[in-house]
């Protein structure tokens, strides 16, 4: 099964090669011709017609019996993708070197203090 986009794209490069003058008039079977052939009733024709026409592509100016005379306003666009969510930031993380080096400051800086106590104490009494 084909999508919408995909019918639209290939009824709206018809019209638009075909009307880039003005309007042009369009049978059915010369339309229908174009969309594959599990899709080729007049029910998803009108479909696409009308979602070409709610999206800027093109102009149906009247539908008689099985014409129509419709203007092409420009050529199929793919739709943009939606945005992409913003990627969460992650925690930059300390490489074992540094974490190493830390560890031997802490334990360097804790020997030091633990000395200066005790001869504090010492001195004290």
């Amino acid at each position: 099964m084909y999508s919408v986009e995909e019918l639209c794209r290939s009824i709206c490069n018809k019209i638009f090669s075909s009307t880039r003058e003005g309007y042009g008039i369009f049978y059915e079977d010369e339309l229908l011709d174009i969309l594959p052939e599990e899709n080729r009733t007049r029910e998803t024709l009108e479909a696409v017609l009308k979602q070409l026409v709610n999206d800027g592509y093109a102009e149906v100016k009247y539908a008689k019996g099985n014409a129509f005379c419709i203007m092409g306003l420009k050529q199929y666009e793919e739709p943009e993708p939606p945005p992409l969510p913003p990627a969460k930031p992650t925690k930059k993380r300390l490489s074992y070197t540094t974490l190493v080096a830390i560890q031997c400051a802490a334990a360097a800086l804790g020997g030091a203090l633990g000395s200066y106590i005790c001869g504090m104490i010492f001195y004290a009494v």
